[in-house]
């Protein structure tokens, strides 16, 4: 089986410079939920996309079940996807 392995993540400040990140995953806060981005693919045919996660997806928050949470994909420019993560309503 092919060995995973992790991308490369950079901060790049306000000047444009690029920052070198050494971490697993990255976790962008939207209000109150968040977005994981793990930089290890959970899988070899995974390789070379991105995997997102909300809510008790994340790592250390399994107890929080709730109605959890849906991400909303709309496109925007030909390079651009606007994620937006929406906690599901009670129905």
């Amino acid at each position: 089986m092919k060995e995973l392995k992790q991308y490369a993540a950079f901060a790049v400040a306000k000047d444009g410079t690029r920052h070198r990140i050494d971490a697993a995953s990255i976790i962008i806060q939207l209000e109150e939920e968040e977005i994981e981005i793990s930089l290890l693919p959970p899988h070899p045919i995974f390789q070379g996309k991105l995997t997102l996660t909300t809510g008790s997806a994340i790592q250390s928050r399994e107890q929080e079940r709730g109605l959890g949470t849906r991400l909303i994909i709309e496109p925007g420019a030909s390079n651009v996807v606007h994620i937006t993560p929406k906690k599901n309503k009670d129905i």
